[in-house]
């Protein structure tokens, strides 16, 4: 449940126009009763749960009509899997899914037993939203909210929830092999101190019996509400919202968007693009698939969000050190940063902290601008270009397996869904550090020098002029060789010679 906001939301820029009915609740519900059994059957009992979810939220929960159906589409590798398509021609701005605030479950759920609210006070909403799922599961049946969580899977495959020495071996070389390490050591703390705070109620058994709350139970429901809590910023608040797991997530800005209206009281999901009928509707993420695997456990083929992130930072024993992190904290930067990197291009900003970093003459201090790539120095440019070449081949050969190893093993029909999901990460990560570097080598290739101690440039290809002028003297080379045997000869070039 929602609580009553009494300021105005910004719009996202995009016309808020109610739902045309498609067809009268009941008649759409037969609809897509007729659809969501062949999606069972093609994508296990969880799809066909949406069927009397879909039943709850129309007849006890007064569902305006949806300009969405469920349906079966191809997922990675072929197989099927339940998703949301256009149940019609779609413009843009127009409202797919309108879920009342009486469905959503925030904040004020949880408070509402005083038991949830006593752990859930001073916690992050996600953690009071992972115990008011325990307690849910706990009822089964008897829970009112049982068609929703049917919808829900019992974990995700978020590597947070892998066995360590799996995740180690499938995950090296990728920073999310650390990061999930730490997550979990983060929720175990965080179940640590549930634990203790439940220990010291009174009657404790009873109010959190232990086949309920156990430290595995709290882990796979915070891998869920993770991955299916959505954060509205209109209402300020974190919500698990029925039939909205149901879409799958884009890192593409044309995604639909969901929020909360206050002139409708109800979460919407709006469309940003048009979409003809039977077309795949999905819903903006925003986040790189390293992101998405630890907090959803999936990733996106062609991912446009997916990328890394490298580390730049000032060096401390720079004699200018002090000015420029006077530069870097007027511009709201510190020492030390990390910056995106994807496989198509190279962030502006990161190329000129780059060079700031690195330029030791006090005059070009002037010449740094985060708004504009402009190249201050070739010597500069040589410089930061072959660092950062250097980081990107240390993180490229910290993977354990080659990249066309990687391609080879998505191949296979025997693959475990970690193994698949893990081999997917590494590749997307290796696409990214090689799109990188080949962005580096372009940089490089117009710099025609390579810098010296007396800080200048060399040609690069000074060797070669050597030989070719060499070349290009054949006809005076005899007589200069006869000349220097003569010389030789006659002792003229011994410097002991008639001493």
């Amino acid at each position: 449940m929602l609580r009553e906001q009494p300021f105005v939301p910004l719009r996202r820029g995009c016309a808020y126009v109610a739902v045309c009915p498609r067809s009268n609740p009941r008649q759409q519900l037969r609809q897509a009763q007729q659809v969501l059994h062949s999606v069972a059957t093609a994508a296990g009992p969880q799809a066909g749960s949406y069927d009397a979810l879909l039943q709850w939220c129309i007849e006890q929960h007064a569902l305006p009509p949806l300009a969405v159906e469920p349906a079966a589409v191809e997922g990675a590798g072929g197989a099927q899997r339940p998703g949301f398509v256009a149940a019609a021609s779609i413009a843009a701005g127009e409202v797919l899914l309108q879920i009342p605030g009486d469905l959503a479950v925030t904040s004020v759920d949880v408070d509402k037993d005083p038991a949830l609210a006593a752990l859930a006070a001073g916690r992050s909403e996600l953690v009071g939203l992972a115990l008011w799922l325990m307690q849910e599961r706990g009822k089964g049946a008897a829970s009112a909210w049982s068609a929703f969580l049917a919808t829900l899977p019992g974990a995700t495959l978020t590597p947070i929830l892998w066995p360590d020495e799996e995740r180690a071996q499938l995950l090296r070389g990728s920073p999310v092999l650390s990061e999930a390490r730490a997550r979990e050591a983060a929720l175990r703390q965080e179940w640590q101190e549930l634990a203790a705070a439940m220990s010291a109620a009174p009657d404790s058994a009873a109010t959190y019996p232990a086949s309920v709350f156990s430290e595995q139970a709290f882990l796979e429901a915070m891998s869920v509400v993770l991955a299916h809590a959505a954060y509205l910023p209109t209402a300020q608040c974190f919500a698990l919202l029925p039939l909205a797991g149901g879409f799958s997530r884009t890192g593409s800005t044309s995604g639909a968007v969901m929020d909360y209206d206050l002139d409708r009281q109800a979460v919407t999901v709006v469309a940003q693009r048009p979409y003809s009928q039977g077309e795949e509707v999905l819903l903006y993420d925003g986040r790189p698939n390293g992101e998405l695997l630890l907090a959803t456990g999936t990733i996106e083929a062609g991912n446009p969000a997916d990328c890394l992130f490298m580390e730049a930072s000032l060096v401390a024993a720079d004699r200018l050190y002090t000015t420029k992190r006077q530069v870097l904290e007027d511009l709201g930067m510190g020492a030390k940063e990390e910056f995106p990197i994807f496989e198509d291009r190279i962030a502006t900003q990161h190329l000129v902290y780059l060079r700031l970093a690195r330029l030791q003459n006090p005059a070009q201090l002037a010449k740094i601008n985060f708004e504009q790539d402009d190249v201050i120095s070739q010597e500069l440019e040589y410089e930061i270009l072959q660092l950062m070449m250097g980081d990107l081949r240390d993180k490229f050969q910290a993977y354990a397996s080659e990249y066309d190893d990687d391609v080879k093993d998505l191949q296979r029909r025997d693959l475990t869904p970690q193994q698949r999901l893990a081999a997917q990460l590494r590749l997307g990560e290796k696409r990214i550090l090689r799109g990188t570097m080949d962005g580096v080598r372009r940089r490089l290739a117009p710099i025609r020098g390579i810098p010296t101690k007396a800080g200048g440039l060399q040609d690069p290809n000074a060797d070669f002029k050597e030989i070719f002028d060499t070349i290009e003297s054949l006809p005076s080379a005899p007589k200069r060789l006869l000349d220097g045997f003569g010389r030789w000869l006659s002792g003229a070039d011994d410097p002991d010679f008639k001493r």
